[in-house]
């Protein structure tokens, strides 16, 4: 039960990267973990058979991924699926996703006035997005196949997506709060970031204290609060807390181990407080969110 940071293997462009994952097959309990991008993610669901119902966590929101769900992720929004599904070849389904550098993004709207529009776009997607049904809609034949189209013709079909969404007036924001992972890449900080995020995976069932991960990255108490106010918009022990509550989610989908045994596994001491913090995040309480992937 590892956390990650997911690497996109970006093939045809190291701007962007589209993929189709088709399912025409009987499946129990599929489940994409725990886990975050440096890139912005856009994901939509095709399913008009009905065939493969699942749900969605993008950090604090919990929602539908079925047929017409289209969301926008932005970098470092930590996010998890579950699915199953009863496709035949003949009732199939199919996801969507396109993976997109946040640096070059930023310089294209730079470097093209027409797409300021986007700019918008960019920061609300830090708090991720579900899009409308009609843009979900429109997205699907801008999406599928695009990965079989050559580099100049994925490149179109990007601009076009950037500016379908963008003029999406029914989008809206799901989570309570952004997390802010945009830093110029191959710098000192974007080192530390990541450096950071990895001590947390790789210690967040055990009780890290301020200290030890100063420690771990060489850097005072002063600069590692500065740090992550700036590039994740909350504090070290909230994006600890936070960090927590999403590998819970992860135990209680994908276990039947009971919720004290997954409060403990995931770094709480107390139950009465997990309890208190998971509905405080999810509005709902442990043994409720379970059910829904029930």
């Amino acid at each position: 039960m590892r956390p990650t940071i997911e690497r996109i293997n970006k093939a045809v462009s190291p701007s962007w990267h589209f993929v189709d994952y088709l399912c025409d097959h009987a499946i129990t309990g599929t489940h994409c973990g725990w886990h975050y991008h440096s890139e912005i993610e856009l994901v939509l669901y095709h399913d008009p058979h009905k065939v493969s119902p699942g749900k969605t966590v993008l950090d604090d929101y919990v929602g539908e991924a079925t047929h017409g769900c289209a969301y926008l992720i932005g970098p470092g929004l930590p996010h998890m699926v579950t699915r199953s599904s009863t496709a035949t070849p003949e009732r199939a389904s199919s996801s969507h996703v396109l993976w997109l550098d946040q640096a070059w993004l930023q310089s294209l709207v730079t470097t093209v006035p027409e797409l300021s529009s986007v700019s918008d776009l960019l920061v609300r997607a830090h708090k991720g997005i579900k899009l409308s049904a009609a843009c979900a809609d429109a997205l699907f034949p801008l999406m599928n196949g695009t990965p079989q189209l050559k580099p100049s013709a994925q490149f179109l079909r990007v601009v076009e997506i950037l500016l379908l969404l963008s003029e999406d007036k029914m989008a809206q924001a799901v989570t309570s709060r952004p997390l802010c992972f945009y830093v110029a890449k191959e710098t000192p900080v974007i080192d530390k970031l990541e450096k950071a995020q990895q001590f947390i995976a790789d210690h967040y069932n055990t009780q890290i204290s301020v200290e030890d991960i100063c420690r771990h990255l060489h850097v005072s108490e002063s600069s590692l609060y500065r740090m992550f106010e700036k590039h994740f918009a909350e504090s070290f022990s909230d994006h600890l807390k936070n960090y927590r509550l999403g590998k819970a989610c992860e135990w209680l989908v994908r276990s039947n181990t009971s919720v004290s045994v997954v409060a403990e596994r995931v770094g709480f001491t107390n139950l009465s407080n997990f309890n208190r913090q998971f509905k405080t995040a999810k509005n709902m309480t442990p043994t409720e969110f379970r059910r829904l992937f029930r």
